[in-house]
């Protein structure tokens, strides 16, 4: 989770969209396949990691061979439109 780079946009609904791209080496470490099921499962993961209590939809990835890189491209959503605490980011839950 570490060698990860995150791109998060507000969207006009409230809603967040976020990109993760991680470097194809890292990614095939832990994944066999480009596909939703491992995106969702990388997601789940890098939220817990953080401490983010979103909930997230509208997944796409893609893998980019030219320039080693993974792209999870995600929607996230958040009770009452509200971030809670980041006071925990980085924690382990």
């Amino acid at each position: 989770m570490d060698n990860m780079k995150e791109m998060r946009n507000k969207l006009d609904d409230g809603k967040y969209n976020l990109i993760l791209e991680i470097a194809d080496s890292s990614y095939f470490g832990s994944y066999e396949d480009v596909d939703t099921k491992s995106g969702e499962d990388l997601v789940r993961n890098y939220l817990r990691s953080n401490s983010d209590d979103a909930e997230f939809d509208n997944i796409k990835i893609k893998y980019n061979k030219n320039r080693h890189t993974v792209r999870v491209n995600v929607d996230l959503n958040y009770d009452n439109n509200t971030h809670k605490d980041y006071s925990n980011r980085g924690r382990l839950m």
